[in-house]
């Protein structure tokens, strides 16, 4: 039995967007799964997973209203469309009770994946893989330094942005700059120690280290 939807649905843009959704959802759910079941993944992984599929997912989702919307206006110009200046939704019509089952059960699927894609990629972009591999490939000496120190079992985040959402949109923010300037090849070579920059060690190093408790390294008999 042939699925009847909306006649605006019928074009090669909306097509292609709807391909394209499906395509990008299926290989993040594909790649999720293979993540899940193999925890020694490719660092790039998670950028691929989290961030370059899901913006090809919204855009093939963007392209399905697109497709219908340019259809309506060459209908229109070309006097083959209803003069509407908005879409009527008839649910005793056949192909709209199937385009809003569509749709709705389509929202709910984006909008549980996308809670669980947004808690991932925070999550992901928190760690210490996405920082000493993806984000500062630059600082591969900083990175096996780190790996190799007393804070080894540190995350990054615990000290260079701590807690709170106004030093994480700091972060990320200042990570963009870093981005186009590695991409640019701009950066300082070798790369300073960033002091100035640094959250207040009240803030982040003094969670662990109490000023109160600190005790003299000599025996004092």
């Amino acid at each position: 039995m042939k699925l009847k939807l909306p006649h605006s649905t019928q074009n090669w843009v909306s097509l292609v967007g709807a391909t394209i959704a499906l395509i990008s959802f299926f290989i993040i759910v594909f790649l999720f799964v293979i993540s899940l079941t193999f925890d020694q993944g490719n660092a790039y992984l998670g950028i691929v997973i989290y961030i370059a599929l899901p913006t090809i997912l919204v855009i093939g989702l963007l392209l399905i209203p697109l497709g219908m919307w340019i259809k309506v206006r060459k209908e229109k110009k070309s006097g083959e469309g209803k003069e509407k200046d908005f879409p009527v939704i008839d649910f005793n019509d056949v192909r709209h009770r199937n385009a809003f089952m569509i749709f709705s059960i389509g929202s709910a699927i984006f909008l549980l994946a996308s809670a669980v894609g947004s808690y991932e990629a925070f999550h992901y972009t928190e760690s210490v893989e996405f920082c000493g591999k993806v984000c500062h490939s630059v600082m591969k000496p900083e990175y096996v330094a780190y790996q190799n120190s007393p804070h080894a079992r540190v995350a990054c985040v615990e000290c260079h942005i701590g807690g709170g959402a106004d030093w994480y949109m700091k972060s990320k923010l200042s990570g963009l700059r870093q981005v186009y300037a590695v991409l640019a090849n701009t950066y300082s070579k070798p790369i300073p120690t960033p002091i100035k920059d640094l959250r207040p060690a009240r803030e982040t190093c003094e969670e662990c280290h109490w000023p109160q408790k600190f005790y003299s390294r000599k025996l004092r008999l």
